[in-house]
This record gives C-alpha cells, structure tokens and sequence, in this order.
C-alpha cells in the first residue's frame, strides 16, 4: 500500500501509535534499504508529530477516527490492525485472512487524508473483500 503512494517528502515517517511493540517489530523486520522511518508514538503526541503514515493498532474505530477529525495533520494516511469493519476510522484496514492478511479501505478516510493513492491498490482491496 505505501509503496503506491505519493508522498511529499523522500522519507516518509510510519508512526505506531501507543504500540511501542508493534513499531519494534517494523523496525526489526524493516529492510534495511526502507525509505520509511519508524516512530513509537503516544496518541496526544499526534497534533505535533511529522507523520506521513499513522499505524493504529489497539484503539477502537471510534477513538481512531476522533484523533483523525482532531489531532491528525494532512496529508496523512491512516493503517489499522484493529477495525475489520473499516466504516470507520482507518484508511486502510487490515485483517487476518487464512494464513495470510487482507485488506479493507475506508473511502471517506482516504479522501480526507490526502494522499493520492494509485487506484489499482483500491481495486485489488475490493477483489481481496468479494473473494471468499
């Protein structure tokens, strides 16, 4: 997904958001080539941090989409690891799937984040949600 972004800076900066694990682990398992940087964040810290990508992992939709319409500067795309509904909130969903992860997208977040995205990551979102 982030790779069929367009982002107005070389480095984009990923910030995990109240999950310091969760950013460990991006950065353990990030390639050492990644032009992103990784960043543990606390959600207040949000309204004053340089993020081009926002990664949710344990709020609900709800608190989600209440730092989006209050704290979150744009552009700035939105990740979820906790929404599998994504009516809400994320941008982008993500969820298990088999033995694998799916995605789901969030039109109207998408639009408000302003990020361009390429359309064919949407289409293959909504070929991953009408396969069973």
């Amino acid at each position: 997904m982030l790779s069929y972004a367009k982002w107005n800076t070389p480095t984009p900066e990923i910030c995990v958001i109240d999950n310091s694990a969760l950013a460990q682990q991006f950065l353990k398992h990030s390639p050492q080539t990644t032009e992103f940087k990784i960043a543990s964040i606390k959600s207040p810290a949000i309204k004053t941090a340089d993020c081009q990508v926002l990664v949710f992992s344990n709020l609900s939709p709800k608190a989600e989409q209440h730092l989006l319409d209050t704290a979150a500067t744009f552009p700035s795309l939105s990740i979820s690891t906790n929404n599998n509904e994504c009516e809400l909130g994320s941008a982008f969903c993500l969820y298990p799937r088999g033995a694998s992860y799916a995605f789901k997208v969030n039109l109207d977040s998408l639009s408000q984040s302003k990020v361009h995205i390429d359309p064919r990551v949407l289409l293959l979102g909504k070929n991953m949600e009408d396969t069973p």
